[in-house]
């Protein structure tokens, strides 16, 4: 019997368009190739989602990698909060499990800065019972420890939580650990599979 659902953020309740972010930040087709692969995609992003490296630290090295003035880059860093919009459905999906009664949680990959302000921007975070930021707890999807720091601070019954997320490797270490999982994709499908999942209409 399922009794917790535990949501990732990007992707899943809030957009996270890579690609999408660069274009509507620059018309050059060479700064967003060099956003995408010096900056989002870059070693350094992972670190800072990991709370290894912190915001102050990662954009003057973004800068300089990329040859961007620092004030430009933390425009950049503006522009990347400022895309991450609530996906409409997911939101819905989200009060109709709440109004269930099954206890929420959430477990990002988010730097702490990031998090801080989804969270002030969006008042129904407060309604989730807990959860993890990755760049809170120095560990990262999809690494284990992640997980069982989850089940281990909120109390979780693996066999008893659905946990929902769009990347693959995620969702395969959450289901070797015993959760149930769905791999979202934000196709109706994917939102049927949910409803059905925790018998919502």
């Amino acid at each position: 019997m399922i009794r917790n659902v535990i949501f990732d953020f990007g992707a899943v309740l809030f957009e996270w368009k890579p690609t999408k972010i660069v274009q509507t930040y620059t018309d050059s087709v060479f700064e967003q190739e060099m956003l995408l692969n010096e900056v989002l995609y870059h070693p350094d992003w992972v670190a800072l989602d990991r709370g290894t490296m912190l915001m102050a630290e990662v954009i003057p090295k973004f800068a300089a990698r990329t040859g961007f003035p620092e004030a430009r880059m933390e425009d950049f860093f503006e522009h990347i909060q400022n895309s991450l919009e609530k996906i409409s459905l997911t939101e819905s999906i989200f009060y109709k499990v709440l109004d269930q009664g099954y206890s929420l949680y959430y477990l990002t990959n988010m730097s702490n800065a990031f998090f801080d302000t989804l969270n002030e921007r969006h008042p129904f975070i407060s309604f989730f019972k807990g959860g993890l930021v990755s760049g809170n707890e120095l560990v990262i999807k999809p690494e284990a420890e992640i997980f069982e720091l989850l089940q281990a601070r909120f109390e979780l019954d693996a066999s008893e939580s659905l946990f929902i997320d769009d990347n693959e490797e995620n969702i395969n270490t959450a289901r070797s650990l015993g959760f149930k999982t769905i791999h979202f994709d934000q196709s109706s499908d994917c939102y049927k599979l949910i409803k059905s999942t925790l018998n919502i209409n």
